[in-house]
């Protein structure tokens, strides 16, 4: 076989292997090997495997598009970075499928600084964090949180851009350079008796966050998903209940605002004075309602019936959190009133509450029961008390 190239058969994949450079001086040698290669195994997809490929000219992309049109199917797997950007610069990355080669990371023993819906975060050097996803089928969604991510910071958010994939066990991860950074949560944990330099990063980051207007086809649109969850639970409550609850969410204006979607101080990082945000995948837009609604959620409401779950997810006490949540509401709304800071939170309620009643069904918890009843108590006495979710 030539130099460049061999090949192989396995599991029913003609596997093609490039090696070293293909370019102008070799690529009609290596395309020989190749045709000859295809002849012998005519039935069978192509998959070539660039693992050892250092680089490919114009003319080695010329010999994959001519057997791109003989093989619709074919993919590029384990490319460098190098060369997976020649690919996405030319456009192949568009006609064909190319995967990257990930290097392995192993978060055994990194602080876990937060876990999200879709991940969990970890320190993982003085210079970095990695978040690692749940899924192991996360490639989309992490494409998908890196648009995210770039949306905003064009749009004047400050937060941390991916600038790696790799794999962490039978995941995926994202590396983001965060040096010497830490969380909110980490400086309520050294002094919760002192909250106003956390709480301003925390309320000045929100305050620029829902002043951001955004395109509506850039970020996925929050009141579509709290109406999915409002119609889930009209099955589980009473009709009368069920109806105002969905009435009130189909209510609520349409609005461009941005949101961060899961809002809590594991997401806000603190470096050299500056507030970082991070955890981007759920960004969306809508009315700040259905955002107060997540961080009551985040610092109340996940916590309420067993406080071991705020403790494991924030790392501080409830009292602590709740205490964070009530003075963070009223400096995000300037007010000081209580009946005005009750009414905000009592709508906030209604949100999260939504959404736990929905989520506690759909899980199998071990106090799966005990939940249901307490989620569906506290609709049944905010609903009839409030027609409106809007403030």
């Amino acid at each position: 076989m030539n130099e460049n190239v061999k090949y192989h058969v396995d599991s029913g994949v003609l596997y093609v292997c490039l090696i070293g450079r293909l370019d102008a001086n070799n690529a009609p040698e290596v395309e020989k090997v190749i045709n000859e290669a295809k002849t012998a195994n005519p039935e069978l997809p192509v998959v070539v495997d660039a693992e050892k490929l250092e680089y490919i000219s114009s003319a080695g992309l010329r010999v994959l598009l001519r057997l791109r049109k003989e093989k619709e199917d074919l993919a590029v797997i384990n490319t460098s970075t190098e060369v997976y950007e020649i690919f996405d610069m030319t456009g192949f990355a568009e006609m064909m499928t190319v995967k990257k080669a990930y290097r392995h990371l192993s978060v055994d023993g990194c602080k876990l600084l937060g876990k999200g819906a879709n991940g969990a975060v970890y320190r993982y050097d003085d210079e970095t964090i990695v978040k690692v996803y749940f899924n192991p089928d996360a490639l989309p969604d992490i494409q998908r949180e890196r648009e995210l991510a770039r949306k905003a910071l064009v749009l004047g958010i400050n937060t941390a851009i991916p600038y790696d994939i790799v794999r962490v066990g039978d995941s995926y991860g994202t590396v983001m350079e965060l040096l010497s950074a830490i969380t909110l949560t980490d400086m309520l944990k050294k002094d919760s008796e002192n909250m106003e330099a956390p709480l301003k990063y925390y309320v000045d980051m929100l305050t620029q966050i829902h002043d951001t207007e955004v395109k509506t086809d850039d970020m996925p649109n929050e009141k579509g998903i709290v109406l999915g969850w409002a119609e889930f639970d009209k099955d589980h409550l009473p009709k009368e209940l069920g109806d105002k609850l969905y009435s009130m969410v189909e209510a609520v204006p349409e609005r461009r605002t941005m949101m961060h979607g899961d809002y809590h101080t594991n997401n806000v990082m603190i470096r050299e004075g500056e507030a970082l945000l991070i955890d981007m995948d759920t960004l969306c837009w809508g009315h700040p309602i259905f955002e107060l609604g997540s961080m009551f959620n985040a610092f109340v409401g996940f916590g309420e019936v067993d406080p071991n779950v705020t403790m494991n997810f924030l790392g501080v006490t409830p009292e602590v959190a709740k205490k964070f949540w009530r003075k963070a509401l009223a400096m995000y709304l300037g007010t000081e009133d209580e009946a005005r800071l009750n009414e905000v939170e009592d709508k906030a309620k209604v949100v999260g509450y939504t959404r736990l009643l929905r989520r506690t069904i759909r899980r199998n918890e071990p106090n799966r029961e005990e939940l249901i009843a307490y989620y569906k108590e506290k609709l049944y006495d905010l609903i009839p008390r409030i027609n409106e979710l809007t403030f």
